[in-house]
């Protein structure tokens, strides 16, 4: 089954930010975008972010827009469950 759009951005993000060991406060900071905001959209409670606020978040995570929509690698741990 396809994922929406959304909810690939909330996995990645959530991703990213546990592969750079950072705090929803610090991925927030690096992003440019308050905390409040960074975390809601990490939860999937506010979705479709506007262009810009999208653009912050790649720039933060030092990705091209487009990679935010990528899907998410599955990680060491449940790689290793299977």
């Amino acid at each position: 089954m396809n994922k929406s759009a959304s909810r690939r951005f909330q996995e990645r993000i959530r991703q990213l930010r546990l592969e750079h060991g950072w705090t929803q406060e610090r991925a927030a900071e690096k992003c440019g975008i308050g905390y409040k905001l960074y975390q809601l959209y990490e939860l999937g409670v506010k979705q479709n972010p506007g262009l810009l606020t999208f653009e912050k978040i790649a720039r933060g995570f030092d990705l091209d827009i487009h990679e935010l929509l990528l899907p998410s690698k599955p990680s060491k741990k449940s790689r290793r469950l299977k």
